[in-house]
């Protein structure tokens, strides 16, 4: 019997400066950083100012995280839109399900992302996990709906398609002669029923 590998325990990380300020702070780090453009030192001093000890290489590491995960966001839109092309119009339903499975793959990444330090991925506060799990939820509607849809229009075409067949075959076994009875047994045939 072949024996498995023994695979190593991941090391424990010793959580950085930055990984033990408040929610609240590191948002506000992420904030000032990718939305106002701020530099390290001026976040660090906007940080002693708010009383938060930590130290510069720590912010460092962790902006350089912020930029990364915003780097690969960046490229994931370029993916989706570059997909978008390469799909052009195909059905809605075929975009859905590759939006759905960009949107997973990334936010994953985002979560299991690890910075130098060994430190956690980007941690959702309660807002930014509902949103996250409401937009999933939406998708899952939306799929369902688009799904629904598919199946009640492709059932109306084959009921179409039927009804037309039955006709066709009424109208050739009544050309031909055939008893009233015949013609009937035929239309139920192709209908399934007595339609």
């Amino acid at each position: 019997m072949a024996r498995r590998p023994v695979r190593a325990k991941p090391a424990r990380h010793t959580p950085s400066s930055i990984d033990k300020l408040d929610q609240e702070v590191r948002e506000l780090i992420g904030k000032l950083r990718m939305d106002h453009g701020w530099t390290i030192d001026e976040i660090l001093q906007r940080l002693k100012d708010m009383g938060q000890s930590v130290s510069r290489s720590a912010l460092g590491r962790h902006v350089r995280t912020l930029q990364d995960v915003a780097a690969e966001m960046r490229e994931a839109q370029a993916m989706a839109t570059a997909l978008a092309r390469e799909v052009g119009d195909a059905d809605q339903s075929r975009m859905l399900d590759v939006n759905v499975q960009l949107l997973q793959s990334n936010m994953f990444k985002l979560m299991l992302a690890a910075n130098e330090e060994g430190g956690e991925g980007v941690q959702l506060g309660a807002k930014d996990a509902k949103a996250f799990a409401d937009a999933l939820r939406s998708i899952a509607l939306t799929r369902k709906t688009d799904l629904d849809l598919i199946e009640r229009a492709e059932k109306r075409a084959a009921d179409k398609a039927k009804a037309e067949a039955a006709e066709s075959a009424t109208r050739a076994a009544r050309a031909k002669g055939l008893s009233k009875e015949t013609v009937e047994s035929i239309r139920f045939a192709v209908l399934g029923s007595g339609e």
